[in-house]
């Protein structure tokens, strides 16, 4: 099962690289292979693959892994992987279906064990993408993912970055993040205009915990709904939304030494999960 150039695929089977579902085949089976290896297979394990395309990566986690579940939403190349590439592969399953519906607690308790996850993730589906994941966290043991140059400096942004935001906070505060490599757009069949950047994500994150996790993300959305805007006019001004007043939010603040005409860009990760946990009995009854 070797791999083949994604430009002698695209020939044999038909296809062009559709623009609108952001595919960029690996040119290289060298990146490939060094993509996988980040993994850090153990040979036990299931793998599911976000976007197959032309199974570049694919045909490495097939030496290397228990099992490979290729998810790839496009017909055309998912049936190219089955009838072209994977044809010898039998411990490879390829599925077509949308990876936003994919049930990965599902899966991971069927088989009893947590899943490793990797791929090339398109641009439009990124941050839906990683929310998900950051849901379905339990049933994943770690992570590797190829993503716009753009993308992964939103991800690895600290306070004061303008890069930095409700992506940032909550990635950071559920994994803990690796930035491996880059890949120049050279790498790529057709070219994208930007470099990728490989990153490797383990889903224990912050050392300081949330007493709530979804009250945790209420908070760092509603201070970064204006980001322009101080914590007095997004948290305070909205209070209600957290069940609170403005003046125990306000009062909140001060104890935490958290000055209110701060913006959110410039609390740390710890700052967002402090303010959490001292707000969150403000908005239970009784």
């Amino acid at each position: 099962m070797p791999f083949i150039s994604p430009k002698v695929l695209c020939r044999r089977l038909g296809l062009r690289p559709k623009k609108s579902l952001g595919q960029h085949f690996l040119l290289h089976p060298d990146q490939a292979r060094r993509i996988v290896a980040a993994l850090e297979l153990r040979g036990s394990e299931t793998v599911v693959e976000i976007g197959a395309g032309l199974g570049a990566l694919t045909v490495f986690l097939a030496q290397t892994a228990a099992q490979v579940i290729a998810l790839e939403m496009d017909a055309q190349l998912a049936q190219g992987l089955r009838s072209e590439v994977l044809a010898e592969a039998a411990n490879v399953k390829v599925i077509t279906q949308d990876v936003l519906d994919f049930d990965f607690l599902g899966l991971s308790r069927s088989l009893g064990q947590p899943l490793a996850v990797i791929g090339n993730l398109p641009y439009q589906i990124t941050s839906p993408l990683l929310f998900k994941l950051i849901a379905e966290k339990p049933a994943i043991s770690r992570m590797v993912f190829m993503v716009q140059q753009e993308v992964g400096q939103r991800l690895l942004a600290g306070p004061g970055n303008k890069d930095y935001g409700i992506l940032s906070v909550l990635l950071q505060y559920h994994t803990r993040m690796a930035r491996l490599f880059t890949l120049g757009p050279n790498n790529f069949y057709p070219p994208p205009k930007v470099d990728s950047l490989v990153l490797r994500l383990h889903p224990d994150g912050a050392a300081l915990r949330a007493d709530d996790h979804a009250f945790l993300a209420q908070v760092v959305k509603l201070a970064f709904s204006q980001r322009r805007k101080t914590l007095k006019n997004t948290l305070a001004a909205q209070a209600a939304e957290l069940g609170s007043t403005p003046e125990q939010v306000m009062t909140t603040l001060e104890q935490l030494a958290i000055d209110p005409r701060r913006r959110a860009e410039t609390l740390s990760v710890d700052d967002f999960v402090r303010l959490s946990n001292a707000l969150k009995p403000v908005r239970e009854p009784g």
